[in-house]
């Protein structure tokens, strides 16, 4: 195996971002081969051997998934209010792994799910731009000056939305369906955004988050990224 960063390693390994395993380091809590470890150095795994307070890192397969996740479930691993979550729908095999990011709770759709703490930092980190595409079906009709605006940036919180794409997909009396794109995730955006043009959203549905497509995964289902889906992932995110 080549050489690999410290920080990296760590990382790698379990629910731990590289920013965290810095910190570790510069604590002094980290040791190669009994050497206290310093940032910037490269292990050799399994040849070298690394602890955090003492106990040893071990190495576990990183696993990168992809989630369907149905309506009323909620994005986390456990619910104080007793509610159906991600938690419960993960086969046992892929034990170890948690939600990057969330979707709103009668939400559906494409959840990425991984145990390698530093890419889901870099895929939630709004810093590194990745888009996040949903079908959202609106109401009442959406007009174009609607679209426009949510296009352009409405204000949430006193502070304007990075720039949108929205697309009408289909149009009746009843309402619109919307494709509608985002570089940012602040909580609940694409309801309010919409609120504030004077639309209702009644469901949502993300298909994509960055080069990875929801496909034909149904509800509940888990799949693995496949090899294209990651490398094209790493080239976005430059990990």
């Amino acid at each position: 195996m080549p050489k690999i960063r410290i920080n990296k390693f760590i990382a790698s390994t379990g629910a731990i971002s590289r920013r965290r395993a810095d910190e570790l380091i510069r604590s002094g809590r980290v040791t190669i081969n009994a050497r206290t470890a310093c940032l910037g150095d490269e292990v050799n795994i399994p040849a070298d051997e690394v602890t955090v307070d003492g106990k040893p890192v071990s190495t576990q397969k990183v696993l990168y998934l992809a989630m369907n996740k149905p309506r009323f479930v909620v994005t986390t691993m456990d619910d104080p209010q007793g509610r159906d979550c991600i938690k419960d729908l993960i086969p046992a095999r892929y034990a170890g792994v948690f939600p990057v990011g969330r979707l709103d709770f009668d939400a559906e759709g494409l959840i990425l799910l991984t145990n390698d703490g530093d890419l889901a930092h870099k895929i939630h980190h709004p810093s590194f731009d990745l888009p996040k595409t949903y079908i959202v079906r609106v109401i009442p009709r959406a007009a174009e000056e609607q679209l426009a605006r949510m296009r352009s940036g409405v204000y949430l919180d006193g502070r304007k939305t990075r720039p949108a794409q929205a697309v009408q997909l289909l149009d009746n009396s009843s309402g619109s369906t919307l494709e509608i794109t985002l570089r940012q995730g602040l909580k609940n955006q694409i309801k309010r955004m919409a609120q504030a043009v004077g639309l209702e959203v009644a469901s949502i549905r993300r298909i994509s988050v960055g080069p990875v497509q929801l496909r034909n995964l149904p509800p509940g289902g888990v799949r693995e990224l496949t090899p294209a889906e990651l490398s094209d992932l790493h080239k976005i995110l430059k990990s």
